[in-house]
């Protein structure tokens, strides 16, 4: 490894590391808007200035050469990265109070980070807000970070957003294509509130907890006021799905209090169901599928396994099929 003098200091650089990466590894903050661990670099926000061998460069798309003097922090830098914060506060449809994105809001903390006290935003719309499924999109919040077309395209691998600032159709509404999965990432990506969840609200505290929808295992906070589930939150350290979540685990938690929700077991009795306990209905399971057996043999019978079971679960459901049962048809719905 080559060196660089960083804010006086040398640091050992690796082939292709940026200079932000370098920042980051030794612990320097340099504040940045549209810059994204995940996705790729476009250096459109222009907040992560740093002075290289005497000129003003965007750190996340400046390689680190051997042998650079690279300060981050001198007075010439901290003018520039306010004035480039502050322009964008100008372009930026301010209403705090009442932002679904408040807790999250990278402008915000991008305005703390270079030492703006009163933060002035502009107060005309520059169209209003609009729902599109479960996704509330306000342009004017838009700042043209264009993280959510990219984490649409290159970490969803679906590229089904649309949205007009990067596109010819200046004027025209956000939109997205048949092929958009409802996985709300961009949402969640989205640092201003541009894009949010329309049911977003603030919770009193947060619960840690895997995802039940699958066998993936996603982790996830799921938020809480007042005793109820009002929504999800990434986990951006879960090592499994690395802060990313499906539409099934972002949205599906309506059914935890809906009224119709199933909390026992049912038995079918005439023409409809009749409650009863677990004892009950297992034993009832049990000599149905022992009579179905001895009546028309183990290939009468077929049985289906769970992708929200683990591993030991459907090994031990496709054991009751073959050897208790006499059934070779086991599948499970995670190959489907």
């Amino acid at each position: 490894m080559d060196a660089i003098i960083l804010n006086g200091m040398p640091v050992d650089v690796a082939a292709q590391e940026s200079l932000l990466e370098v920042a980051a590894r030794q612990g320097v903050l340099v504040p940045t808007l549209c810059h994204h661990p995940s996705l790729s670099v476009t250096g459109r926000c222009k907040v992560c200035l740093v002075e290289a061998d005497g000129k003003l460069v965007p750190a996340c798309a400046t390689r680190a050469v051997p042998g650079m003097l690279v300060e981050t922090d001198n007075p010439r830098v901290l003018t520039a990265r306010r004035r480039r914060v502050e322009a964008l506060m100008r372009h930026h449809r301010g209403e705090c109070a009442n932002c679904r994105q408040r807790e999250f809001c990278g402008l915000l903390e991008l305005a703390a980070a270079v030492g703006l006290g009163a933060v002035e935003f502009r107060e005309a719309p520059l169209s209003p807000p609009v729902q599109s499924g479960a996704l509330l999109i306000d342009l004017g919040k838009c700042l043209g970070c264009e993280r959510c077309v990219r984490v649409c395209r290159e970490v969803r691998r679906v590229d089904a957003l649309r949205h007009p600032r990067f596109t010819h159709q200046s004027h025209a509404p956000v939109r997205f294509d048949p092929a958009c999965e409802g996985c709300g990432q961009c949402a969640v990506v989205c640092p201003t509130g541009a894009i949010v969840e329309a049911s977003r609200h603030p919770a009193e505290r947060r619960v840690r907890t895997v995802c039940g929808y699958c066998g993936t295992g996603c982790s996830l906070y799921l938020d809480v006021r007042e005793g109820q589930v009002t929504g999800v939150t990434s986990d951006p350290f879960d090592p499994v799905g690395g802060g990313n979540l499906c539409v099934k685990g972002r949205f599906g938690f309506g059914f935890i209090h809906h009224p119709e929700r199933l909390r026992r077991p049912l038995v079918r009795s005439g023409t409809g169901f009749q409650e009863v306990d677990w004892e009950e209905a297992l034993e009832f399971a049990a000599g149905e599928l022992g009579r179905i057996r001895d009546e028309h043999g183990g290939r009468a019978l077929a049985g289906l396994g769970s992708a929200r079971g683990t591993n030991e679960e459907n090994y031990a459901f496709q054991r009751l099929l073959r050897g208790a049962l006499g059934s070779n048809n086991v599948d499970n719905c995670a190959r489907l």
